[in-house]
Parts: C-alpha cells; structure tokens; sequence
C-alpha cells in the first residue's frame, strides 16, 4: 500500500470531481478462524486505528453475493499521500497476529470519494447495512456515466434520507472502469424497502430534469457499461473492529 502516489492521476479519466481517498483489501476467512480473525482485527484496531485523527481504517463482511463471508478492509484519508505517510507499525502488527488467519484476495484496490455523484444525510448509525452496486465502466462511457449518477445524487438530495456514496477507480484492482456505488441503510429492512424509496428517486428526477429524463438518461448510463465486471453485494460495517466514524467531504 505504499509509494504508489504517481499513479494517482489516472483517477482524472472519468472528468468528475473528486475528495477523499480510500484503500480496499479483500479477505477470504476459513469459517473456523471467522472469529478469531475478528478478535485480532478488533485487537490491531484498538492498538493502532482508534483516534479520530489518526491512520483511519474500517472493516465489513460481506452477507450476500458472490464473496460472501469475505472481510473488507478499507483505509480512508484525505489525500494519497496521507495513505501514504503511516508509519509500518500497524501494518508490521497486521502482518504477524491478523494476516495468518485469512487470505488476501485481489490485492489492494484504490478509490476516490465523488461528491457530486453522493448523497448523505444519515448518522452514522443508521448506515450499518450497504448494498454495494460495482460497475465497470466504458473507456468512453464517462460523460453517460456520471451525467446520470450525478443527477440521482441531487434527485436523492431533494428525497432525502438517503445514504449514497460514489467511489471510482484509481489504481490497482482488476478494471480502470470500476465504480462502486453503496446506500446505507440501519438495517436490512431499508434494503428490502428499496421499491418504496427508488421510486421517489425517480420521480424527483424527472422534477429536477424533466419528465422522460429518467428513461432517456438511465438508457445511456447502461450503455455505458461493459457487458462484464457489473454486480451487487451486502455488507455489513462492523464497527468494533473499525475506526470512529467520520463524515464524507
């Protein structure tokens, strides 16, 4: 996860604006050392990654979906090169009690936060459950792309109540078209009342930007996608063995 800060640039290729940054690490867990792996997690966490103003890390497992039961590590900071500025302490520790007991799969992934394409105005604590949306994105589907995710955003500003964070590919990974799109939700009931909410989604779209605008600008948007690479998930935040919570810029 280190000196890889001149790569940064590639992020620019989608044209959309960008904030905070993040590192993403998947881990395949044997069940017998689920809890276990746990208990190192919230272990090194304790030790390394508590403060507010430190080294920032969060950590979920996936219930649903092709990964599920794999934990995500995600380590969040304004810039590259604050990912990049921690000492090897937390790591070394990582490495010797917590990284034995489960498999990286895939290597380390990072993304950048894209405040125009997000939306939140949910506490913390009622965004434990995710519906995790990875898209994989057209060399030249960008403009499509964002034009239609930059405008849910705002229709789901005039909704409100929502959780909607926007993530795209920086480097590493398997794809440079990687977008991944999570709405949080207290529990799994508000993913199983997605019907109710996305149709007031919609219908704010078509307020904010006309009546066909929806149908006209959603047929784009899938044409801007690769025909691979495009799937859901569940997660669930696991907050003991996570840092305190903070909020997007």
């Amino acid at each position: 996860m280190k000196k890889l800060i001149l790569l940064v640039a590639v992020v620019f290729t989608f044209s959309n604006s960008i904030a905070q940054t993040a590192w993403t690490t998947m881990y395949k867990v044997a069940p017998e050392n689920m809890q276990a792996a746990k208990d190192a997690i919230g272990k090194k966490t304790k030790k390394f990654n508590s403060k507010v103003d430190g080294e920032l890390i969060y950590t979920f497992q996936i219930i649903a979906g092709e990964r599920a039961n794999y934990i995500v590590r995600e380590g969040l900071g304004d810039s590259y090169a604050e990912l990049d500025s921690y000492g090897n302490q937390g790591l070394d520790y990582w490495m010797e009690n917590v990284a034995p007991l489960m498999t990286n799969v895939g290597g380390t992934e990072y993304m950048s936060y894209v405040p125009t394409a997000s939306f939140d105005d949910r506490p913390s604590d009622a965004k434990k459950i995710w519906k995790v949306l990875h898209y994989n994105v057209k060399r030249n589907g960008g403009p499509d792309f964002w034009k239609y995710r930059n405008r849910v955003a705002k229709a789901a500003e005039k909704v409100g109540g929502l959780s909607l964070h926007v993530w795209a590919w920086s480097i590493g990974g398997s794809s440079s078209g990687h977008v991944k799109v999570g709405y949080g939700s207290p529990d799994m009931s508000g993913i199983d009342n997605e019907t109710e909410t996305w149709p007031k989604v919609i219908e704010a779209y078509g307020e904010l930007f006309g009546e066909d605008a929806h149908e006209i600008d959603q047929k784009a948007f899938n044409a801007s996608l690769e025909m691979w690479g495009n799937f859901s998930e569940i997660w669930r935040w696991l907050p003991e063995l996570s840092s305190p919570a903070v909020e997007l810029d």
